[in-house]
């Protein structure tokens, strides 16, 4: 499912959680400080109508004024400032809501009064207040007061809505019977946070950042579409693969999750050392092959993996991913820009990590049969399980800021480089390189070895070879040239930060 565009003129509904169903307010004066940055950020670029802050989760009901980049955009500010600042004052870092945030087109005026009604009366329902009118964190008094706030200048089309204030007051004292959350993408937000397993939360969070990564990656393209295909393993679980071709920039790509789970086969229990091992194993793995030889091809992945014992204990759980770029023309300062959002997501953790990653990718996308880097990295890390210095939530914490991360890494790069132009030579240049892109997937990379001997989907494990790709005997680049400048760095890994 696609996320909806915030389009100008039309109403919304935005809501949000925590990650992981934790507080995002603390107290009191959380919520203050909150509603001051709605002023500064959102005020300018909607008009605000309801709202209601609760402990863990927050409803806004919004007619966009601006465009939808301008719009997004503000709402992602917002998140974020809070977000900086609440994490300094509880001492935590990561993630602190979920990503994206959720939006939902209103279509009709009775939708619109029940959701004002259900934001307003929120408080009760949870059972944090006995009477919502009493209620300090929603828009519902300031309809009846004269004081700006910041519902004051739709205010008035509201009170048209309900006729006029004496039938506003009386509508919220109905029980909205009539009103289904469930259906509205309402469900679940609820008070008190309720513990959700790493494989749930995780598994929820890779379905939602596959849409963004779609959206983007289609509006980007302009033509190509995504086809998708649900699938399902016959020892359990299943995925969902998504693929784009022949488009105007993208020739072939992939983002792709699945969810498997069942008895570990047994090369795999060898391997861990284990015997009578249940696994689930989740994750997102993307590939994009650009047309242009001129823009890299990048790739990423996010996983997580547990093992249970035959009671269906957990014996064993970690997390796994990173992103990286195989360029075929080397522009320094894409490279640096990559590495450098790479890096901003690992400082925001642990300053050690990006130099502890980024030479873990360097090690790992190695042809060492060529003697050369399949790229010019990025990060690479695995194995990331529970000790003194890192919880799981903190890993969780770490690997979704990292996949948060995704396209400011990648897009901006293609968006410079799409419309150079490029000569055939370069093409066939660009067909050879792709040559040893397979050869690495196929003779050293875990995840496709993993895959096949878990009884994968194939087309799901091989879709990240690229559409056209040369092997051409004993090809050596002209001295001097760009190509042989990129051979060499392939073969002495750089740091770009």
């Amino acid at each position: 499912m696609k996320i909806e565009t915030l389009e100008k003129d039309y109403y919304y509904h935005i809501y949000n959680r925590g990650i992981n169903s934790e507080v995002i307010f603390n107290d009191k004066n959380n919520m203050n400080y909150f509603l001051k940055l709605v002023e500064k950020h959102l005020k300018e670029k909607m008009e605000i109508i309801a709202y209601c802050l609760m402990n863990n989760h927050f409803h806004f009901a919004v007619r966009v004024t601006s465009n939808q980049k301008e719009a997004s955009q503000a709402f992602s500010n917002l998140c974020n400032a809070y977000s900086k600042a609440f994490n300094k004052q509880s001492n935590r870092t990561g993630t602190l809501f979920e990503r994206p945030f959720k939006r939902k087109k209103i279509k009709d005026e009775n939708y619109l009064k029940n959701l004002i009604l259900y934001i307003h009366q929120n408080p009760e329902n949870h059972k944090v207040v006995t009477k919502f009118e009493n209620y300090e964190f929603s828009s519902y008094k300031s309809y009846n007061n004269k004081t700006p706030s910041l519902i004051t200048s739709g205010k008035e089309v509201v009170l048209k809505l309900f006729d006029n204030l004496e039938n506003f007051n009386y509508c919220h004292k109905s029980d909205l019977s009539d009103f289904d959350p469930e259906a509205s993408g309402l469900a679940g937000l609820s008070e008190k946070p309720k513990p959700i397993s790493f494989k749930d939360n995780f598994f929820k969070y890779l379905h939602e950042l596959q849409d963004t990564i779609t959206f983007a990656f289609e509006t980007l393209d302009g033509k190509a579409k995504f086809q998708e295909d649900l699938w399902k393993r016959p020892e359990g679980g299943g995925g969902r693969t998504r693929i784009i071709e022949n488009g105007e920039v993208i020739e072939k790509g992939g983002v792709n999750i699945s969810g498997v789970h069942g008895k570990l086969p047994d090369t795999m229990q060898k391997y861990f050392g284990v015997r009578d091992a249940n696994f689930f194993a989740c994750g997102l793995s993307l590939v994009i092959h650009p047309k242009n030889p001129m823009v890299p091809t990048v790739h990423a992945n996010w996983r997580y993996f547990e093992m249970y014992n035959t009671k269906g204990e957990i014996v064993d759980q970690w997390f796994g991913g990173g992103q990286d770029l195989t360029p075929y023309y080397l522009f320094d300062e894409d490279a640096k820009h990559f590495h450098q959002i790479c890096k901003t997501a690992c400082d925001r953790h642990n300053p050690k990590f990006y130099s502890k990653y980024k030479a873990r990718c360097d090690e790992y996308f190695y042809n060492s049969h060529r003697n050369e880097g399949r790229g010019i990295g990025g990060l690479f890390f695995d194995y990331c399980k529970a000790s003194e210095d890192m919880s799981m939530q903190n890993w969780y914490d770490f690997v979704t800021e990292v996949g948060n991360s995704f396209l400011d890494a990648y897009i901006p790069i293609v968006e410079k480089r799409k419309e150079l132009p490029y000569t055939e030579a370069q093409r066939n240049w660009q067909e050879i390189r792709r040559g040893r892109y397979v050869e690495f997937n196929l003779v050293h990379d875990k995840g496709t070895l993993f895959g096949l001997k878990t009884n994968g989907r194939i087309e799901s494990i091989l879709m990240s070879l690229p559409p056209h790709v040369q092997w051409v005997y004993d090809h050596k680049p002209e001295p001097g040239s760009e190509e042989e400048r990129l051979i060499q760095i392939l073969q002495n890994p750089k740091d770009w930060c």
